[in-house]
């Protein structure tokens, strides 16, 4: 695909950065991350430079804590 790209003068690494820019704007980070093979924070920094924000998503698929709770029952 590289060598296509080359042939009319495309850069590949451009195009995959586009991609995975748009394909963030669809999915969380971590869910690309999985699909593609790439560290995560890979795909956090791509996230930051495409400007989308997934922490709503962190939010909502990570289990409420009840940190302060617990530590008061203790006490």
């Amino acid at each position: 695909m590289s060598d296509k790209l080359k042939r009319y003068d495309l850069p590949a690494r451009a195009a995959r950065n586009t991609a995975m820019m748009q394909a963030l704007a669809d999915l969380p980070p971590v869910v690309l991350s999985d699909l593609i093979g790439i560290q995560p924070r890979t795909a956090e920094r791509f996230a930051a430079m495409a400007g989308e924000n997934w922490s709503h998503y962190l939010a909502a698929t990570r289990p409420h804590q009840t940190i302060g709770r617990d530590v008061a029952e203790r006490s």
